[in-house]
């Protein structure tokens, strides 16, 4: 638990700029809320690949997030049975849903269809206001953080874990 904690400091104090944290956090919010194996958040790994964002970032969002969709699971399936069975939307679907692509998303089912609007929808603000909160903890924050004894003796003993080579 205190590697974990560590970690996120270390990224928090790292060079790494705030856009690439804020968006490793904001791509495991959408991939925590969607169901793990579907050919989105395939799609989004890949592109987190690319971009190189901060993956223990993107792992303590996918953890954190996970852990919340199942709450929201009956809000997911309000807005996917929402979207689905709307009068002026049924000949988009039913030509969306003849082409055998699309039919393998799993976007006719109602949970499927409902996380993928609601993750896609809050995860521009959640990108921004994580981006903000690390501006500034980076300006008003870092310094005092560093001054703090327990996290001094922290670094030491991770410095002094690594050295003798039992660090990770």
């Amino acid at each position: 638990m205190i590697r974990q904690i560590l970690k996120i400091f270390k990224a928090l104090n790292s060079n790494e700029k705030p856009w690439q944290l804020s968006l490793g956090l904001a791509f495991g919010g959408i991939i925590g809320l969607m169901p793990l194996w579907t050919p989105h958040n395939i799609a989004l790994l890949f592109l987190a690949f690319i971009i190189q964002i901060n993956f223990s970032l993107l792992l303590l969002g996918f953890l954190f997030f996970s852990g919340i969709a199942y709450i929201l699971d009956p809000l997911f399936h309000q807005i996917g049975l929402a979207v689905l069975t709307s009068e002026g939307m049924q000949g988009f679907w039913n030509s969306f849903f003849s082409n055998s692509l699309f039919i393998f998303d799993r976007l006719n089912n109602t949970l499927v269809m409902g996380s993928l609007i609601f993750s896609l929808v809050s995860a521009l603000p959640l990108f921004f206001a994580i981006n903000l909160l690390i501006r500034k903890y980076r300006q008003h924050l870092q310094n005092l953080f560093e001054k703090v004894p327990l996290f001094k003796s922290l670094k030491l003993a991770k410095a002094f874990d690594t050295l003798s080579g039992g660090g990770s």
